[in-house]
């Protein structure tokens, strides 16, 4: 095996471990690497994984080429973590050209304490280093979410001056016409952390939606031209005229309009195509923030009938009170599919994510506590990993919306 570290060893905390009021514990992880990494030949460039003590929110990140090993130890102040582990490393392809390639694990609300041992189970992730210009990840990408609305002038709730911005992340154009966007059936809170008793619904194989909506276009209507976005909202109107500080959407390229009584229609900005929602009257992002986001690529010939027809994802489940339900109003998205993910919740209420992690290792926080008011009027955008010289922007890409997006006014 021909491993070659190019990067420092170390251990840093944003706490103080030698404290001797706080009990150390520790910590053997035993990889589980994906089958070629150990015996393959690769250079490896960068190590790190990054553990969160959900009490305190201490952090303690470790960046030893000893992590890529197949097991090691780590002292860790006792407590409930969750952690991401990331390695970047390099294969030699046949034609001497090297590629590079990324793994990740993630691990959720695991108890350290004395001698604990972790089994992380690395996977592949595309791509390698998306914050290198010359390695960007190349599509659309979901720049920006407003889920909560602008506060309405009871100050009770949010408006639906909603929208998802999808970007274009390359230097080619990119054409949206058929497109996916779509909401998870899953809620990323405790209070919905179900047993899902369905295969088919695993989180590593599918997403499970209850929304699909479509862009249309019969190709190339659509075309986004590197460094620009669409901008899809829920109702085109100016919301400004009926509440102060709220948007101007009348601007959008695109409204998802539900054809009912309830809903509002802007005949200047095309409709998305509604394959299927679970609503009976109309769909409203959920303002608490706390479901998952992907837009997709079908496969060529992919018709609404032919996806209602062989993707249905109704499934069995577990309640928080233990009992056995069904669910029948929901569809399924191949994780193939997916051509960019992100989670959505609050600190105080997350579990896990509905999409799988291979998609997005955590998730983008509107507030620490659950129902926050304060959610209102503020929208998750996705950082800039660079500029090019020819001022294009290229967002950071990471598949973790936890460094992918911050939070700021929706104004």
């Amino acid at each position: 095996m021909a491993v070659t570290t190019v990067f420092a060893a170390g251990i840093s905390s944003c706490s103080d471990n030698d404290d001797p009021k706080v009990e150390n514990a520790t910590l053997t992880v035993s990889n589980i690497y994906p089958e070629g990494f150990v015996e393959g030949e690769k250079t490896v460039e960068s190590v790190s994984m990054v553990f969160t003590e959900l009490n305190t929110r201490e952090v303690t990140t470790y960046t030893s080429a000893e992590a890529a090993a197949s097991s090691w130890t780590v002292s860790l102040p006792a407590g409930l973590y969750d952690y991401t582990g990331v390695i970047d490393y390099k294969i030699t392809l046949s034609d001497g050209n090297e590629k590079p390639m990324r793994l990740r694990c993630v691990g959720n609300s695991v108890t350290v304490t004395g001698s604990s041992t972790i089994s992380p189970e690395w996977f592949n992730i595309s791509g390698g280093n998306q914050n290198d210009p010359e390695d960007d990840k190349s599509g659309l990408v979901i720049s920006e979410i407003y889920a909560a609305g602008s506060l309405n002038a009871a100050g009770t709730g949010g408006v639906r001056d909603a929208f998802i911005r999808i970007y274009n992340n390359s230097d080619k154009v990119q054409y949206a016409d058929g497109l996916g966007i779509v909401e998870s059936d899953f809620v990323n809170a405790k209070t919905n952390d179900y047993e899902i008793l369905t295969p088919a619904n695993d989180r590593a194989k599918n997403f499970t939606v209850g929304t699909v909506w479509v862009i249309p276009g019969s190709g190339k209507d659509v075309p986004v031209n590197p460094g620009e976005y669409i901008t899809v909202a829920d109702q085109a109107i100016d919301w400004s005229a009926q509440v102060a500080n709220a948007l101007d959407l009348t601007g959008a390229d695109f409204e998802w309009y539900d054809d009912h009584a309830m809903d509002t229609d802007n005949p200047a900005v095309p409709n998305l195509d509604k394959w299927f929602c679970y609503s009976r009257t109309i769909w409203i992002m959920s303002n608490q923030c706390n479901r998952s986001y992907a837009i997709v690529r079908f496969p060529e010939g992919m018709t609404s009938e032919k996806y209602l027809a062989e993707y249905k994802g109704e499934y069995d489940y577990i309640n928080s009170l233990g009992s056995q339900m069904h669910k029948a109003a929901a569809y399924l998205i191949p994780n193939e599919w997916i051509i960019d993910g992100v989670n959505l919740s609050d600190n105080e209420s997350f579990v896990r994510g509905a999409l799988s992690v291979a998609v997005d290792a955590s998730f983008a926080a509107i507030s620490d506590k659950a129902r926050d008011p304060n959610r209102f009027g503020h929208k998750f955008i996705r950082k800039t990993a660079v500029t090019t010289a020819d001022s294009r922007v290229i967002l950071q890409d990471t598949d973790n919306s936890a460094d992918d997006f911050t939070l700021v006014n929706a104004r």
